[in-house]
């Protein structure tokens, strides 16, 4: 398997190993490999809109008992701020997030850098721990990933994975 695609697997597989069962996203080229992977694994797709629409479907279903994650770019996170810092933190309910980095190493798209240098001290001043996959052949994914749900579903803390450029998989990557 390509490490363009193993990663992607890989992250895919741990999400639904670690009991996702729906999918709040929004379009994005490094995400795609891994939503088709939630989606050959049976995990229901929302697709919407909105960064903050995401947080508060998942959050919703999280608190009707379902196991969602929020899959962004982490140029939305700006628009999810106050939903993350008005309701997931502060009523511990603990959501496992996946975002696509841009911004950073690599990226050509000026727009994109300010919010991707950013996105670590804005989930830090949220007291959001942020966990980086690197590795294109995912041999990190199960236990970044692993670690994240664990941080989500027992110590309800929402936590974040960073899909960083290494990865490949999306614009303004190396």
């Amino acid at each position: 398997m390509s490490g363009s695609i193993a990663w992607a697997a890989a992250v895919g597989d741990a999400l639904v190993d670690g009991g996702v069962d729906v999918a709040a996203h929004l379009p994005d080229s490094r995400l795609q490999g891994v939503l088709a992977r939630l989606a050959e694994r049976g995990v229901a797709m929302r697709c919407l809109t909105r960064e903050e629409e995401c947080v508060g479907y998942a959050a919703g279903r999280a608190l009707a008992g379902g196991r969602p994650a929020v899959l962004m770019q982490c140029s939305g996170l700006g628009n999810s701020l106050n939903a993350l810092g008005s309701l997931v933190v502060p009523y511990g309910i603990g959501l496992p997030l996946v975002l696509s980095m841009r911004g950073t190493l690599g990226e050509a798209n000026p727009a994109q850098v300010p919010i991707g240098l950013a996105t670590p001290a804005l989930l830090a001043a949220l007291a959001i721990p942020v966990y980086s996959i690197r590795d294109p052949d995912g041999r990190d994914a199960a236990s970044i990933v692993g670690g994240v749900l664990t941080l989500a579903r027992r110590a309800g803390r929402t936590a974040a994975v960073a899909l960083e450029p290494e990865l490949g998989g999306g614009r303004g990557a190396h």
